[in-house]
């Protein structure tokens, strides 16, 4: 997993789930660089519009689709901000890269001077940059929370639906480690590896977390339920003393079922073969 550095004017994946740039190119330099499951961190631009506690720290991080998108396609135009446009009302960043994923990172925000080595180049305000292996380290391991991602509904069925947007590789997400900061979480709190299904299909969620039902919660705020009348429900769960063994079961069941990953999270199979892939990874 390779994790690229952008500054921005905030982060805000609730009201703005896309990775914008200005120009085309630029958004498609980060196709061209990256592979599925690889993140954006966001780090605040140093003068306005950028909020002034924001400015110079990383705010969150992002799981992006390698889909070129324009961003009104993408984002709900009544949650636009004046500051999303130009004067002559075009939008300074028109072109992105749909939010699949997103962590905001804990209070208080870290500057980037404390986190990374060296301070980011100019290319970092129209590109993404990628990072280095010690760098990535470093913002991988700063605590953070996930972010319910709400998208227009046409692009939510397309994202919950349709197995034709496959990205390639599928996604792990970041692994669980822990932070020894000014903020201290620790990955070792009760976690839990679970199963969700999608209705009564054969497409299925597997991840982890602290948090069961309010996992579940998050990933229905996704789906336009009263459009398609269904959603995820909770198939399976198996709790651990940890993230980081939570985690491993996650990625066993994942190699268990490697030939029917679809994409992220997400595995196409018949509810038979679930219950003998989660079985068979229940021993590490």
């Amino acid at each position: 997993m390779r994790v690229f550095a952008k500054r921005f004017y905030g982060f805000d994946p609730e009201r703005h789930p896309v990775i914008a740039f200005g120009k085309a190119g630029n958004r498609d330099a980060l196709i061209t660089a990256s592979s599925p499951g690889d993140l954006v961190v966001f780090i605040g631009t140093q003068d306005e519009p950028t909020a002034e506690h924001e400015r110079g720290r990383l705010l969150g991080i992002a799981e992006f689709a390698r889909i070129p998108v324009d961003v009104r396609d993408v984002t709900d135009p009544t949650k636009m901000k004046p500051t999303d446009f130009a004067a002559d009302g075009s939008l300074l960043w028109p072109k992105g890269l749909p939010v699949l994923r997103a962590w905001r990172f804990a209070e208080p925000r870290l500057k980037l001077i404390d986190v990374l080595r060296e301070q980011l180049t100019f290319e970092a305000t129209v590109r993404a940059v990628q990072l280095d292996e010690s760098d990535t380290r470093a913002v991988l391991a700063l605590p953070k929370t996930e972010v319910a991602i709400t998208l227009v509904p046409h692009v939510a069925k397309l994202l919950a639906l349709s197995d034709a947007l496959a990205f390639g590789r599928p996604t792990t997400g970041p692994t669980p480690s822990d932070w020894a900061g000014t903020v201290t979480r620790t990955t070792e709190a009760e976690a839990w590896t679970y199963a969700m299904r999608f209705g009564k299909r054969s497409v299925w969620k597997v991840g982890h977390t602290q948090n069961v039902d309010q996992r579940l919660n998050d990933v229905n705020k996704h789906i336009p339920i009263e459009e398609i009348g269904e959603g995820w429900t909770l198939a399976l769960k198996q709790r651990w003393p940890n993230s980081v063994a939570a985690y491993a079961m996650e990625q066993r069941v994942f190699q268990n079922l490697s030939a029917s990953r679809t994409t992220g999270e997400r595995i196409r199979c018949s509810e038979g073969q679930m219950l003998s892939a989660w079985s068979s990874s229940l021993a590490g």
